[in-house]
């Protein structure tokens, strides 16, 4: 591949992400699995007062707006490539920003080097990205540089062939136990508010479950992969309508170990 013929797809895949954050929000926040998600990460990141956590590949910035809601004390980075993303964050978390309130937004492509000191942060979460990525070994590589020792890492991801019905199923279910009676009104007039919004989001996800480049790995390849990146698995299960890996780990002192390796 020529240099202009990778800096054309790599415009294309700037322009899809932008395009992916004009729906983000208004599909995945009206989503009760979506929600439950954010909030186990947040419960599993447990930051302490004074906690230095980054969200790396934050998105329109969720899980900090959650974060900073729950531990208004806690200083947290988020880094994300996609500029509507970051726009996105920034609007959301202003207007929790106060003198104790440090949450700072920061352009960075997650296919190079992250741009911290070695051992800068407590924790760090990673929500529906490592797919994405060109070298998700890479990326774990750079996660544990940053991490102090014995830091947490909590990883989300997809599963190999995730599908997006078994996600709405999960969403009609807690509907139907918050409001027994009702559900049905309160369904429709979510379909017929978001059809536009949904049409097209259904439509991006196709798109990337398609892409012979993004990484959805069985439960033993996640393992291997985590652990070879210098990482002692703590507990992994499936969430999110069972279409999400959810990952804790801890960074361990032994240099990480060349198990798996990625090619571009």
């Amino acid at each position: 591949m020529t240099e202009l013929e990778d800096e054309a797809d790599n415009r294309l895949y700037i322009l899809f992400w932008q395009l992916y954050a004009l729906v983000y929000d208004r599909i995945l926040l009206s989503l009760l699995p979506y929600r439950r998600l954010q909030d186990a990460v947040a419960k599993s990141l447990n930051p302490r007062s004074e906690a230095y956590i980054l969200d790396a590949g934050c998105g329109t910035g969720n899980l900090l707006y959650h974060l900073i809601r729950l531990k208004p004390e806690v200083k947290a980075v988020g880094i994300d490539f996609a500029p509507a993303m970051i726009r996105r964050a920034r609007l959301k978390c202003r207007k929790y920003r106060t003198h104790r309130q440090r949450i700072y937004l920061r352009k960075v492509d997650l296919n190079s080097k992250i741009p911290y000191n070695n051992g800068e942060f407590q924790a760090v979460a990673c929500i529906n990205v490592l797919y994405a990525v060109k070298r998700p070994d890479f990326l774990l590589r750079e996660i544990n540089r940053v991490l102090k020792d014995r830091g947490r890492l909590v990883l989300v991801t997809p599963p190999y062939q995730p599908k997006m019905g078994p996600i709405f199923i999960e969403h009609v279910e807690n509907m139907k136990n918050r409001r027994p009676y009702f559900w049905p009104f309160f369904l429709a007039g979510q379909l017929l508010s978001l059809a536009p919004w949904l049409f097209t989001f259904l439509i991006l996800n196709m798109f990337i479950k398609k892409q012979e480049s993004f990484h959805f790995l069985k439960e033993e390849e996640l393992v291997s992969l985590v652990e070879s990146c210098g990482f002692k698995l703590i507990s992994l299960k499936k969430i999110y309508g069972n279409q999400d890996w959810f990952l804790e780990a801890e960074k361990i002192n032994e240099k990480p170990g060349n198990k798996i390796s990625f090619s571009n």
